[in-house]
């Protein structure tokens, strides 16, 4: 009897624990085919055609984008977005992953450059995880984004790609998150 306490009470820590650390909400990532955009003057731009796109992405286990447990997230200008995301490798011997963001503000999407250390997963991997990457292993990438000083105060949705560049970059994991981009209070 005494061990069946025991294992309740874990379980029940274990529950409490998943229930009050604080996740920050995702939604899973469109198809891969943008729509194309149009402008005031009706020009029309091309569809942009991702590879590796299929009906949808794997979603990451977690993302928790600094301290945000509801949407939008929080931006704030002249900082660094800390985005730690989990995820689940998709084949064995991963030795080169790349993430890629984009972000939709006003109804216009945009690629953010990440610089190639920031983009690089693999050298970002967070306890003690390391490339190359086997099928099925569980890892957290932390990405540090950069948010201009000019960056214009706005809803914005938050694209992350990461993706297998060893394999046609196709994507291993990908999710949108709502954001804001808010001046820090002096």
């Amino acid at each position: 009897m005494a061990s069946f306490k025991k294992i309740s009470q874990s379980l029940m820590l274990s529950l409490m624990w998943t229930l009050v650390a604080a996740n920050t909400p995702f939604r899973q990532c469109e198809s891969g085919q943008r729509k194309p955009l149009t402008s005031s003057f009706n020009i029309k731009f091309n569809l942009i055609k991702f590879p590796g796109a299929d009906s949808s992405y794997p979603l990451p286990l977690t993302v928790q984008i600094d301290d945000c447990d509801t949407l939008p997230c929080d931006l704030w200008k002249g900082s660094e977005a800390k985005i730690d995301i989990q995820f689940v490798a998709t084949r064995n011997t991963m030795h080169r992953l790349s993430a890629e963001v984009h972000l939709t503000s006003l109804g216009v999407t945009i690629p953010y450059d990440l610089d190639a250390a920031r983009g690089n997963v693999c050298s970002n991997l967070l306890h003690g995880a390391y490339c190359p990457l086997d099928a099925g292993e569980d890892v957290t990438y932390e990405l540090l984004l950069p948010v201009a000083s000019n960056q214009p105060e706005v809803p914005t949705r938050l694209e992350v790609r990461l993706l297998d560049t060893e394999d046609e970059n196709r994507v291993v994991s990908c999710f949108l998150a709502d954001t804001r981009v808010k001046k820090p209070s002096s």
